[in-house]
């Protein structure tokens, strides 16, 4: 038997992978760590045959951890690394440190299987992958590999926003964490970016990177770059791509993606990213990304000493993920915002304080915010999942709560977005907590959040009238949920508080129980 460990923080991705692993050959043993810490823990509890790792987790670098251990004279089994961010020093650190295979994201299932083989049976390195011990194919099975690796890409950058742009620090070193940042969303490596003084008309260079060879000058005036529209807030992004052109004096390049940096709405410098891997104009998804960058460095160069002012700002970057996430599917268009509304209505209900009203809208509206690590073809499909399909769905949860553990300054928001699946009888995810184990604050969600799902339209089933939706809080008191939270939300509806959207449409079935009306591996796109 050969034992492999998968370390890798995203939880659909980990799964993926070690299924991946499992498939290549029966005498693989597969066991996975989500984290540095779970990871330095379980290499040094026996010998490994193999080891394939993300290189960067959320409480560290994976390298790191093998330099360090490797330092101490600890074995490191033969390893392959697997990142969406390898630049030329990370290549070199790894080759130093005696990884086998450095493989970039994304990837193809079968590259891994034969990068594997080469590693564990190196006798018979140059046959083929043979076909999966399951018997299933290998294509078909694991067909969500590369775009499940394009959001974790994504993800990744949305910890890096908030983790490599530190609340205190100067400003050259804080616009030069951000241009980092910005390079690797357009997959380039050479940029600067320049604060604007309005009262001269010049550009004053404040960081750059991988520009030494060229001869940079400190300022310029706007007149010789082609950023007029852009300081003048005429455009939101520049593209040049019509051959080698000047961006800044002694700079060229073949095209750019440039973009205003903002103060408070008002233009006040550029960031320019040369030569970036990508053609044409920025696609919505790499503009929402950039945008929520810029609105980051806005709080951090604008309100750096106020903790209050950043922390609103904050929680306004992350609802516009969440809204830019709904608005992929139109039947959860404004779901979250709902929930929250309707959170903050039940809270009120029991009593709770104005401040804890607030903090629950805030939850509500966040809830959801993990959906942004699970792929499209899974959050859209309009039937029923798969158990592998339901098994990535069900990580939103954890993922959610990967994106706001290093945020201080919410986490109460935080226990909601874990929680809000738990159960009131222990059967729910992502740590079966019952009872008053439940945070209060994630089980007047998880209400609101049943609430919602069943009075407005999803693609898999019609909204419910307002009664249905009484009768199944019934149903599942004491069972899904809080039976004093049912209470509150009885008495909203009765109050009006609850419209469906069904707008008194008759049931074509009679009554029955949530988890008959509304299966398990739907359940979870509320």
């Amino acid at each position: 038997m050969l034992d492999v460990l998968v370390v890798e923080d995203q939880p659909a991705v980990r799964e993926v992978i070690s299924e991946i692993v499992s498939d290549l050959d029966r005498s693989i043993h597969v066991h996975a760590a989500g984290s540095i810490s779970e990871a330095r823990q379980e290499l040094a509890a026996r010998r490994w045959d193999g080891l394939i790792t993300d290189m960067s987790l959320g409480d560290g670098n994976m390298l790191d951890l093998i330099e360090e251990l490797g330092a101490k004279g600890q074995r490191i089994p033969p390893a392959i690394l697997m990142s969406g961010f390898l630049s030329a020093d990370r290549m070199a650190k790894a080759l130093s440190l005696g990884i086998v295979h450095v493989m970039a994201k994304p990837f193809e299932p079968a590259m891994l299987q034969n990068c594997l083989r080469k590693m564990l049976f190196p006798d018979a390195a140059g046959q083929a992958v043979a076909a999966p011990a399951s018997g299933r194919q290998l294509q078909s099975e694991h067909r969500l590999l590369p775009e499940m690796f394009e959001m974790d890409r994504r993800l990744g950058l949305v910890y890096r926003m908030f983790e490599e742009m530190p609340g205190k620090g100067n400003v050259a070193s804080i616009c030069g964490n951000a241009l980092a940042i910005a390079l690797d969303v357009v997959h380039s490596r050479l940029g600067f970016l320049a604060l604007y003084e309005r009262q001269r008309d010049r550009l004053v260079l404040v960081a750059e990177q991988d520009l030494g060879n060229a001869v940079l000058v400190e300022s310029c005036q706007v007149a010789e770059t082609p950023f007029r529209t852009l300081v003048d807030g005429v455009d939101e992004v520049l593209v040049g791509q019509d051959g080698m052109q000047s961006c800044w004096p002694g700079v060229k390049c073949h095209s750019h993606i440039s973009i205003p940096v903002m103060l408070q709405g008002v233009p006040m410098g550029v960031l320019c990213m040369l030569d970036p891997g990508l053609r044409g104009e920025p696609k919505s998804e790499t503009r929402q990304m950039l945008g929520l960058l810029i609105k980051k460095l806005d709080t951090m160069l604008d309100n750096r000493a106020v903790h209050a002012a950043l922390a609103e700002n904050m929680r306004d970057t992350l609802v516009a993920l969440v809204r830019s996430l709904e608005a992929r599917d139109r039947y959860t268009k404004d779901h979250s915002g709902r929930v929250g509304r309707l959170g903050a209505i039940l809270a009120e209900g029991l009593g709770l304080d104005s401040d804890h009203v607030e903090l629950i809208r805030t939850g509500g509206t966040l809830h959801d915010i993990g959906k942004v690590g699970i792929p499209d073809a899974v959050l859209l499909k309009p039937g029923r999942y798969t158990e592998q399909e339901f098994a990535i769905m069900k990580a939103h949860p954890a993922i959610g709560d990967s994106i706001l553990k290093h945020m201080d300054t919410l986490v109460r928001e935080r226990l909601m977005v874990r929680h809000h699946h738990e159960r009131w009888d222990g059967l729910g995810y992502p740590d079966q907590l019952a009872g008053e184990d439940i945070p209060l604050d994630a089980r007047i969600i998880c209400v609101a959040d049943a609430v919602d799902a069943m009075t407005t339209h999803r693609v898999y089933r019609m909204a419910q009238p307002v009664s249905f939706c009484a009768e199944q809080l019934r149903l599942g008191a004491g069972t899904q949920f809080d039976p004093a939270i049912v209470e509150a939300a009885l008495k909203a509806i009765k109050q009006g508080a609850v419209i469906s959207q069904a707008e008194g449409e008759q049931l074509a079935e009679p009554v029955k129980p949530l988890s008959a009306e509304i299966s398990i591996q739907t359940e979870a796109r509320h």
